[in-house]
């Protein structure tokens, strides 16, 4: 048996609720990686998050203002590092970088990665999107491979397992029943971006609520969906999964989810519609994506992301299928750890020279490269 690895992934969502990081220990290389997430570290953006939201919502920085924007998350994601219980050398840090903007063929992951490298003393890797988006693709959705490792033991033997990544905007990956051959582990995965959904609940909550958020959706709750308000919005929702959008900024359908939310008879009842929106056109996007490709449809859908803590959003989701519905801290893997988790597992592969994206969930047009880039290679003894 091989020797683990451990590395630390970093991730901050489109919903800049904070900054993850969360340590994995692997076994295997390539086809062969399996991991284990042995920490999770969650720390708040503080001051950096109004920049954030307003340089990713289009609003006029200055080059100096950028750069020290980059260099002072560069510093947070160094002090997170120094908060998780890494008992081993680490073999690599992966930070994926705030989006600030992705508009296929371009995108931007903001990170300085140098105040990192200076703490981890070991290889980062950073800006995991490119090597997709010079090869044609969206560079997303990016999880689909390491979500075929971090449940690799969890495969059904009967059905497709849904990864559903309930964050500022909806991804999904598809991992069908695996093949008989062990090398087979990234075979038939596939992934999408599916539609937004915090960014439209989070939107109308500070519209009706005057909260930031509807936490744990508990006004939701208690309200009653407008059912024919909710079919319409849900239509409007899923036009972007059929127009293939790649991510979302936060103003997609933003403006109509806050008029039919206030068009209800209460703010409990907006929100509640806004909800039953939402999942439906989750279901939908699902679905309809296992239709177009010939998978069979997901006999067990595994919730992860920030929404898993919004009660009426996975009751929703619920009682809009037949197959079961759990959250993935139920299979080992804790749900506001994997998106991080996930980077650390794409850096590993990347590192073993495997590609970390696949054709069919991306669309990339032509062969891969090797993704990322890399800082602290040649790092000396003494460093």
């Amino acid at each position: 048996m091989t020797e683990p690895r451990h590395a630390v992934g970093f991730m901050t969502g489109t919903s800049l609720d904070g900054i993850d990081a969360a340590v994995v220990e692997t076994r295997g290389y390539g086809t062969s990686l399996s991991a284990e997430i042995v920490d999770h570290v969650q720390e708040p953006l503080g001051d950096l998050q109004p920049e954030l939201f307003d340089l990713a919502r289009g609003e006029a920085l200055t080059a100096a203002g950028i750069t020290s924007l980059s260099r002072r998350f560069g510093e947070l994601h160094a002090r997170v590092l120094a908060r998780c219980a890494v008992d081993h050398p680490l073999a690599l840090v992966a930070a994926h970088g705030q989006t600030v903007t992705h508009a296929p063929p371009d995108s931007l992951q903001l990170l300085d990665p140098w105040p990192l490298v200076r703490a981890a003393a070991c290889p980062v890797v950073h800006d995991l999107r490119g090597a997709d988006l010079a090869g044609g693709g969206a560079g997303a959705p990016i999880t689909p491979r390491a979500d075929a490792v971090l449940f690799r033991d969890h495969r059904m033997t009967a059905g497709t397992l849904a990864i559903v990544n309930l964050g500022g905007f909806v991804n999904v990956t598809l991992l069908p029943q695996p093949p008989d051959a062990d090398d087979g582990i990234f075979v038939g995965v596939e992934g999408f971006d599916c539609c937004p959904c915090n960014h439209l609940l989070d939107a109308a909550a500070e519209a009706l609520l005057g909260t930031p958020f509807d936490v744990d959706g508990g006004v939701a709750m208690t309200g009653t969906p407008d059912e024919p308000a909710a079919d319409r919005l849900q239509g409007s929702i899923s036009k972007l999964f059929h127009a293939g959008r790649s991510g979302g900024d936060g103003d997609e359908t933003r403006s109509l989810a806050i008029e039919v939310a206030r068009s209800a008879g209460s703010p409990a009842d907006g929100l509640a519609t806004l909800h039953r929106a939402v999942a439906s056109a989750v279901i939908d996007c699902v679905q309809t994506r296992c239709e177009e490709r010939g998978i069979q449809r997901p006999v067990e859908f595994v919730l992860a992301g920030g929404g898993v803590l919004n009660r009426r959003l996975f009751t929703e989701i619920e009682g809009r299928t037949d197959a079961s519905v759990c959250i993935s801290d139920a299979l080992g893997v804790p749900a506001q750890a994997r998106e991080a988790a996930a980077m650390a597992i794409l850096g590993l592969l990347a590192f073993d020279g495997l590609p970390i994206t696949d054709p069919a969930s991306t669309g990339r047009r032509t062969p891969a490269i090797p993704a990322g880039r890399w800082c602290g290679l040649d790092l000396p003894n003494e460093f």
